[in-house]
């Protein structure tokens, strides 16, 4: 994925640890139940829209068809998974990752013959690691992905790799879906097989989530933009209230650091100033202040001393 993550992906890595718990519980069952269990766990995990046991909603995306299935889900997962979370945060990507598994059963339901009459069990993490994919689109359309190929064929063998900008790799996935699921819509055969619709359902959601995850946080950047003190050193002036509490000795600092105050901008004071108009209480803790070569402005709070 060429990209490096700063912090450890707690919930990527939750979500691949409970899929292979589940997977390893049901199978110990099957095996010591010779099979009977899995009647079982078809009905009360998997989803079974004519059944509309809510919780299915959220168990089917923790079960598996085999274990292929379990490593096929999970690389992706933890492809995709671990850079969304890094780049979102890992409350918001738990959230996301669980609404996109949620919305794209829903679409698999809305795309299928009976809809919520439906007989045939669902079951998989793809609907919501394809989610994962359309977050990860619009995160880092550009991005290259590097793939790695392997061919043989009797005594011919070659290996190598290339990359693909995301936007082109994630396309043709998303269109190769597109086509499986014209194509099972024109079909007989609507069970046992790829829930294509829940893989465009997911893939669309995240998507869309990312985008109004977009949307709203540079509405917030903006109006913080607009609230935001502007410094302006030559149209500063030390207001007279801070001057009188300012202490009169020579510290030999250089004034050097502005306030911003209850709406009021003043400066420049020195540290000494600053951290004496904090003990008798002229300025409150959160204010804040600033100084030549910082980029923003930060807490008065942090020059305590």
């Amino acid at each position: 994925m060429n990209y490096r993550t700063e912090r450890f992906p707690i919930v990527t890595v939750s979500l691949i640890g409970l899929n292979t718990l589940v997977y390893l519980v049901t199978l110990i069952c099957s095996i010591s139940t010779g099979g009977d269990s899995n009647d079982w766990v078809i009905q009360n995990l998997w989803l079974i829209p004519a059944q509309s046991y809510w919780w299915t909603y959220l168990t089917n995306m923790f079960v598996q068809a085999g274990i292929f299935h379990l490593v096929g889900n999970m690389l992706f997962l933890f492809l995709f998974g671990c850079c969304v979370e890094d780049l979102i945060g890992r409350a918001r990507f738990a959230c996301m990752y669980l609404a996109g598994g949620i919305i794209a059963a829903l679409a698999y339901i809305a795309l299928s013959p009976g809809h919520f009459d439906s007989e045939i069990p669902m079951g998989g993490a793809s609907g919501a690691i394809s989610a994962c994919m359309g977050m990860y689109l619009l995160l880092r359309a550009d991005a290259e992905i590097e793939f790695k190929y392997f061919l043989w064929l009797f005594v011919f063998v070659r290996a190598g790799e290339f990359e693909l900008p995301a936007w082109i790799a994630i396309t043709c996935w998303f269109l190769k879906d597109v086509l499986g699921m014209v194509l099972d819509s024109f079909s007989d055969h609507h069970g046992g097989g790829v829930a294509f619709g829940a893989h465009v359902g997911g893939l669309l959601t995240g998507c869309a989530m990312i985008g109004i995850y977009k949307l709203a946080t540079r509405r917030r950047e903006e109006q913080a933009d607009i609230a935001a003190p502007i410094l302006d050193p030559t149209k500063v002036r030390l207001q007279p209230a801070m001057a009188a509490v300012a202490p009169q000795e020579t510290t030999g600092e250089a004034p050097a650091i502005y306030i911003y105050h209850r709406g009021e901008q003043s400066g420049p004071f020195t540290l000494s100033h600053v951290q004496a108009m904090l003990r008798l209480g002229s300025i409150e803790p959160d204010a804040l202040y600033w100084s030549e070569g910082m980029a923003d402005w930060q807490s008065v709070a942090d020059l305590s001393g």
